[in-house]
């Protein structure tokens, strides 16, 4: 009776636990950014923040109303008022990721230009990932989607040859810290007070 009291009471815990596997889907796309804010800057959905900036700021990238068809509402593009081309953008998370995918516009007006996002953690370089966009029916500029999921990494760096490009929509898969750290650490909890009452109930 006593064993089962013990397992119910700590189950509840270990559950929760495990529950902080669950990674958290979270969707930065500018729209709550007041138009004409600039790198560098900083937006926070649902407790991640994600940090914007490039090597040209002050004034690198500049949140703008779309013009394309993919990217919706507001966008993150250049030139900036610091009026530079052929820079990259440099997203910084506050945690880690698993994933990342985000709408892209580049600025040709003939052949589309590879798009590319870099990953890393920290500084250590992660993988990268290059898509081209298409020239869709009715606007000017060639949009496409772009998607890096290989292992873990909390900093991008998004470029083209394109002189400029805009990006909107990015979702990323956020990992919650340590979660199997947690698990072990109820589940040995679990085994520690089961084993105890059992040898306390053991005859001598």
């Amino acid at each position: 009776m006593k064993l089962f009291t013990t397992f119910r009471l700590i189950l509840p815990v270990a559950l929760c636990c495990a529950a902080a596997d669950a990674s958290t889907v979270v969707d930065f796309n500018f729209d709550s950014d007041t138009l004409g804010t600039t790198t560098t800057f900083t937006d926070t959905v649902d407790g991640p923040s994600a940090t914007f900036s490039s090597a040209a700021d002050p004034g690198g990238f500049v949140v703008f109303p779309t013009m394309f068809e993919t990217p919706t509402g507001n966008v993150l593009g250049n030139p900036g008022p610091a009026f530079a081309f052929d820079i990259p953008l440099d997203v910084s998370f506050s945690g880690n990721l698993s994933a990342i995918t985000l709408d892209f516009a580049t600025g040709d007006f003939n052949t589309p230009s590879p798009f590319s996002i870099a990953a890393y953690e920290n500084t250590t370089p992660v993988g990268s990932s290059t898509s081209t966009g298409q020239f869709l029916p009715g606007f000017t500029f060639p949009e496409g989607e772009i998607t890096f999921d290989g292992g873990t990494f909390n900093n991008v760096v998004i470029s083209t040859p394109s002189p400029n490009f805009a990006v909107d929509n990015i979702h990323v898969l956020a990992t919650a810290p340590e979660p199997g750290t947690l698990t072990m650490l109820a589940a040995g909890l679990l085994l520690s007070v089961a084993g105890a009452i059992r040898r306390r109930g053991s005859p001598r």
